[in-house]
């Protein structure tokens, strides 16, 4: 892969899932530098042991819940010390899939959904909140699952994810800065398979390198008033 985005430094939120590693191994492989936040050291080690010996330089995760208020400050503190700022941020939401909700005992349902859909895009809000200000943050990625089947009529965690994406994208309109350009992508059911999530890191690349269409994956501009 090109070295698009050569130097440039990204937050990946939700970086530890499924879809979430395979972003993360495509932004290295276009020669990113990388911060993702983990939830404990263990997987900490299972990145850089996954990471290739020229990646390695190029990637920092930072330990912290994403429901702790003083997470993304952290983040922001490793990008700045190890890479002096952060270009693109990422918020990789329902990376899980979990089938159909009605499945899970109520309280394992709620868990679900709070790790798996909205912690991610909590994350990413949070960073951006406490970047305000700082540095401008060139693109902003969310990414998400495809919607459920026609004719499932049961909650599941795809529906789920989108209609959180709607949320956020009403929240980012909200916090509309000039320059800043915020895409939706919304990759297909397949991303819970080998194949499919490394597309979905692919498309992710592409669009912080290039801001371009991802192909047969769908990609809704959020602000297009943002973009010259």
């Amino acid at each position: 892969m090109p070295q698009e985005l050569s130097q440039q430094v990204v937050v990946v939120g939700g970086g530890t899932g499924f879809v979430g590693r395979a972003v993360v191994g495509a932004l290295l492989a276009s020669g990113a530098r990388v911060v993702v936040p983990v939830r404990r050291e263990d997987e900490a080690e299972r990145f850089y042991l996954e990471a290739s010996s020229a990646a390695v330089p190029r990637l920092r995760t930072a330990v912290g819940a994403f429901g702790d208020p003083t997470t993304a400050g952290r983040v922001a503190a490793v990008a700045q010390r190890e890479f002096g700022g952060i270009d693109h941020l990422v918020s990789v939401i329902g990376s899980a899939p979990l089938g159909p909700l009605s499945a899970l005992e109520p309280q394992a349902a709620l868990q679900a959904i709070r790790d798996n859909v909205s912690a991610p895009a909590d994350f990413l809000l949070a960073m951006l909140r406490h970047l305000k200000g700082a540095a401008p943050v060139k693109r902003v990625v969310a990414v998400t699952p495809g919607p459920a089947p026609d004719g499932e009529d049961r909650p599941d965690a795809w529906s789920l994810s989108r209609m959180f994406l709607e949320g956020l994208i009403a929240l980012l309109r909200q916090a509309r800065v000039p320059g800043r350009e915020f895409y939706a992508l919304r990759s297909p059911r397949l991303a819970d398979t080998g194949g499919g999530a490394e597309a979905v890191g692919l498309a992710v690349a592409r669009l912080l390198a290039r801001g371009a269409p991802a192909g047969e994956l769908v990609v809704e501009l959020v602000a297009p008033d943002d973009v010259e």
